[in-house]
């Protein structure tokens, strides 16, 4: 059961699918909807599970941990981890916002700021200032997780 918004519940949806849960949105003060949703009776908003699960560790990254800083990307570095699924090399990173350290969360968005996945940080956002941009080979994220739209 969930209250709040639809934004919040559709938040939470997005995490339970995420984790290969069946999900459905429906009117909450009939409680037989729940026994008739899993009857297969099509009530409600329905989100099929995600076809690959993403494991705790990443999950826990995506929706667990505030971010304390952002680390923004070219389009080479977005491509590199939205479509083919490779870690961030400092030379990726255009922009360094905030004041985090290592092993904190960190957002990772495109030029346009939209946020496109989320990671754990090897070096401290000062130390990022200095290495970004720079060909080092140097591995920035150690786990990252594509936000699905």
């Amino acid at each position: 059961m969930g209250y709040g918004g639809m934004k919040t519940k559709i938040a939470a949806a997005r995490i339970a699918t995420m984790a290969g849960v069946r999900t459905v949105i429906t009117q909450g003060r009939n409680p037989g909807n729940i026994e008739k949703i899993l009857q297969g009776v099509p009530l409600g908003t329905q989100f099929a599970p995600h076809p690959q699960p993403i494991n705790a560790r990443k999950r826990w990254i995506a929706h667990g941990l505030i971010p304390t800083g952002t680390l923004y990307l070219d389009r080479g570095a977005v491509a590199a981890i939205c479509q083919r699924g490779k870690s961030l090399l400092a030379a990726g990173i255009t922009q360094v916002s905030g004041e985090f350290k290592s092993s904190d969360a960190v957002r990772l968005c495109d030029a346009q700021e939209k946020e496109i996945a989320r990671g754990i940080v090897n070096y401290s956002g000062a130390e990022l200032q200095q290495i970004k941009g720079q060909q080092s080979g140097l591995f920035v994220p150690t786990c990252l997780l594509c936000q699905l739209s």
